[in-house]
């Protein structure tokens, strides 16, 4: 995200580490009704940004701050919660996860000032880890860039590959890419 507008990076990391927290729910659970009782209470949350101040918890607060007031209401982004839930005490990805991130795109092309349409095709192809075919213009590129990331990635899974390290420069250029030229 550190190539989105600077205005908007808060808003976005904000909506990221929504998904990321969400996620480690699911990954931290053993117990598969405690995990479902920690999700409900996002959701919950989630959805009471909308008529209350946000509680003691900075990502909430983050959230009311940065990503409530460009147009995202509480109740929208507590439906995120069904990306997650389907995963707990479950060897598949359920297509309602898939669909979340399709959600999550859209919302973030919406910050962006972009297509929510176009982002939203991003997020499925992000979500499943297949390839996004066509250009996209400038203020979508930064989620093109992690659509080609996530296929990638994808694709050395399927081939058996060592994934790369995060910062390596391979997955460095196929970032810039993205962002340079849109495709």
């Amino acid at each position: 995200m550190l190539y989105a507008p600077a205005a908007v990076r808060p808003a976005l990391m904000a909506l990221h580490g929504l998904d990321l927290e969400l996620g480690q729910v699911v990954a931290g659970t053993s117990d598969a009704m405690i995990g479902q009782i920690r999700l409900a209470w996002w959701r919950e949350a989630l959805a009471a940004l909308d008529t209350t101040p946000p509680p003691a918890q900075p990502l909430l607060q983050l959230i009311a701050a940065e990503v409530l007031p460009r147009g995202l209401a509480g109740a929208t982004l507590a439906g995120l919660e069904d990306r997650w839930a389907g995963l707990i005490d479950s060897d598949d990805v359920p297509m309602a996860h898939i669909e979340g991130g399709g959600d999550l795109f859209g919302w973030a092309a919406q910050l962006l000032g972009g297509d929510v349409g176009l982002g939203r095709r991003l997020g499925l192809a992000w979500a499943s880890g297949e390839a996004f075919v066509g250009a996209v213009p400038t203020p979508l590129r930064p989620l093109l860039g992690l659509a080609r990331l996530a296929a990638r990635d994808a694709a050395r899974a399927r081939a058996a590959q060592p994934q790369e390290p995060r910062g390596s420069t391979g997955r460095q250029l196929r970032l810039l890419a993205a962002i340079a030229f849109g495709r």
